[in-house]
């Protein structure tokens, strides 16, 4: 016989209660006979009315965010990027814009291959949400306008795409620059035309989104009024707002 067997002259004890007694009991230890109950006067027979509640189904889009996909930021188009072979513009359009709210006007000077030099002036006033007012004159050495004022409408992203350059016939690189706005931290841009070619210089600083802070390119004589040809260079000098 195992450990866990059970003689047949045993009585099975398996479910009794503890110190349960197993011999006869007397009158003292049995309990009244319960009274039957009848279920219609509990309540059971009852009758009830049910309430239904129209549940509409969740909407597709409220659906567990946890089952969406996490977004690729590579798949994300990137702003500075205005199309296929072109390298990255040193700011966006909405950079442009947040750099000239409210106004601004920029004087440059201008460089000419002989030696000469002017003072030329961009204004940019009525600047809204997609673009503003372009005047631009040439200035004296004392600030007198000297010639016409032209003036046209120009958006921000047409700006952008001014400094949207071909992959393959530009060199990017990172140069600092002393000029009279201060030491600015500049993207170098060297573009050509063809392999071949002269190449033209554009310094954007980092800080002052928006136009060149210098650009170097080479002229040729019959398009300048000085009648030299050569390197012409042009370098923001002030940078004012209202």
């Amino acid at each position: 016989m195992g450990l866990f067997t059970q003689r047949e002259e045993d009585e099975n004890t398996w479910a009794a209660l503890p110190g349960e007694p197993r011999g006869p009991r007397d009158a003292a230890e049995v309990l009244d006979t319960a009274p039957v109950a009848d279920p219609m006067e509990v309540g059971l027979g009852a009758q009830y009315t049910s309430v239904v509640f129209p549940v509409a189904p969740p909407a597709p889009e409220a659906s567990d965010a946890s089952d969406a996909a996490p977004k690729d930021p590579a798949a994300e188009p990137d702003p500075h990027v205005l199309g296929p072979g072109l390298l990255p513009t040193p700011f966006t359009a909405d950079e442009i814009h947040a750099a000239a709210r409210g106004g601004k006007t920029i004087r440059m000077l201008v460089e000419e291959p002989d030696g000469a030099s002017h003072i030329r002036v961009n204004r940019f006033r009525d600047a809204d949400d997609e673009g503003a007012t372009l005047e631009r004159w040439i200035s004296g050495p004392t600030g007198i306008v000297q010639g016409e004022i032209t003036s046209s409408r120009v958006t921000w992203r047409e700006l952008q795409a001014h400094a949207a350059f071909p992959a393959d016939l530009t060199t990017l690189s990172s140069e600092t620059l002393e000029l009279p706005i201060g030491r600015v931290e500049c993207l170098r841009y060297e573009v050509r035309e063809s392999s071949d070619a002269a190449p033209e210089t554009f310094w954007f600083a980092v800080n002052h989104p928006g136009m060149p802070v210098r650009y170097e390119s080479r002229v040729d004589a019959s398009m300048q009024r000085t009648g030299s040809s050569g390197m012409q260079r042009t370098t923001v000098i002030a940078i004012a707002r209202p």
